[in-house]
């Protein structure tokens, strides 16, 4: 009976020690899935110019690599002197198959063009980086099949067939016919969604660097990496921006106010092309920092041939992080237009809380008002500005309308969160006189 990739996974069995010739055999079925791809990538290398490899063959060289690594992972075949290159080698072909896949799904589906009009270099940058991705998976499958044959593991004399799917003709739909109603729901969830990218714009330029340190570096990254720009600074900024377009999706694709709003699908669009982005430069900060970066490793040496170090960060690090940062200022940009349409400015004059002025609760209170309409709105108390969605702002007014001893102060910002500050000012900011919680009314239901 065949064992197949999950049931060796998934044995119970207890762990024995077993020899080096007997894994070569388990081995076998799987390396040779991945070998066999070998010819595919002889082929496209014997080309006068190397051209980047199809999506299609891309998505089989990160199945099979991934299926070997993970096995030679179950046998701890990297504490193994002998099989540990092998089981490098498949882990190089899986990442720079993830981001060569990436990168040209990036190529297909964003047009640059339209996101970012002016630049004219984003093109051939990105054609650079899929000849360089290219390149290492050529040289990765020249070492892959030199370390099988010491390692007298067979490489498939056939190409295997790799046809899969079917190939569906662009931009053909089926007609919309679900209605949708505009809500005032919806536009609150578009005011939160531009209000809390424009600050995921901000912590994109503080951990990765501004357009312009980015021009200034983009000979010079190497020394930002890891130190400044690694794996954890850029998963963690990927999630949040994953975030963002899962929220889009969920409560703003295909409504009546994406119709109303077109700059909306292209803020989409920017979240899709900087998610991409952001993908393949944790790939490629990942593989330098598990792969490239310690010396002490027993085949860095030939793994910084088949991936020279320099080109990876200069290159193709340095143009994923170059494009998040400039397609995160034009969605900035967007966001500010987009408000335009969205929010009516007022300005209130509003009574300071009785009689211990913005203490923590009414400053919280104020704060989470501000908050749940995802808006920008300042307190103005004399010459001074308080952003009021901060607490600790509001604290730092709440010190100084009580050494000025004001008992009323100015906020200024969206008509839907001021009104809502009025009911809450109205109500003492939800408390009594001597500082106990009071009941809201229904209108403030969501600060309960």
């Amino acid at each position: 009976m065949t064992t197949d990739f999950l049931t060796l996974y998934d044995s119970d069995e207890a762990h024995e020690i077993i020899s080096e010739d007997a894994f070569g055999r388990i081995l076998a079925p799987f390396s040779s899935a991945l070998l066999a791809l070998s010819y595919y990538v002889e082929e496209a290398a014997a080309e006068t110019v190397l051209r980047s490899l199809n999506m299609e063959f891309l998505a089989h060289i990160i199945k099979y690599a991934s299926d070997v690594e993970h096995l030679m992972d179950r046998y701890r075949a990297r504490n193994n002197k002998n099989w540990f290159y092998f089981r490098e080698l498949a882990a190089t072909a899986k990442n720079f198959g993830k981001a060569a896949f990436l990168l040209e799904e990036f190529k297909k589906n964003t047009h640059m063009e339209r996101l970012l009009p002016e630049d004219t270099a984003s093109i051939a940058m990105t054609d650079t980086g899929s000849r360089f991705f290219s390149e290492i998976i050529c040289r990765t499958f020249r070492e892959l099949q030199a370390e099988a044959k010491r390692l007298d593991l067979t490489i498939p004399k056939q190409k295997p067939l790799l046809k899969y799917g079917v190939k569906l003709p662009n931009k053909i739909f089926l007609p919309h016919t679900i209605e949708e109603r505009t809500s005032s729901d919806r536009m609150h969830t578009v005011k939160k969604l531009t209000h809390r990218f424009a600050e995921f714009v901000e912590e994109v330029a503080g951990s990765l660097g501004s357009l312009e340190e980015l021009t200034k570096r983009s000979e010079d990254l190497a020394p930002a990496v890891p130190g400044k720009i690694n794996e954890g600074t850029l998963r963690r900024l990927g999630t949040r921006l994953h975030n963002f377009q899962s929220w889009y999706d969920s409560y703003i694709a295909h409504s009546r106010i994406e119709d109303e709003i077109p700059k909306l699908k292209t803020l989409r669009d920017i979240f899709s092309a900087q998610l991409n982005l952001f993908k393949i430069a944790t790939i490629l900060a990942h593989y330098f920092e598990r792969h490239l970066l310690f010396p002490s490793s027993l085949v860095v040496d030939s793994l910084r041939d088949i991936v020279p170090p320099s080109r990876l960060i200069e290159n193709v690090l340095y143009f994923c992080l170059y494009y998040i940062v400039q397609l995160s200022y034009a969605g900035k940009a967007l966001d500010a237009a987009i408000l335009s349409r969205l929010v009516e400015t007022v300005t209130y004059e509003l009574p300071v809380p009785k009689t211990l002025g913005f203490h923590a609760r009414p400053s919280t209170r104020v704060a989470k008002v501000v908050q749940h309409h995802g808006a920008d709105v300042k307190m103005l108390v004399d010459d001074q500005v308080f952003n009021a969605g901060s607490v600790l702002e509001m604290l730092s007014a709440g010190g100084y309308i009580l050494t000025k001893q004001l008992d009323r102060v100015h906020f200024r910002g969206d008509r839907q969160a001021l009104d809502d500050l009025k009911i809450l000012a109205g109500n003492n900011y939800g408390e009594t006189f001597d500082g106990k919680d009071v009941v809201l009314p229904d209108a403030l239901s969501y600060l309960r």
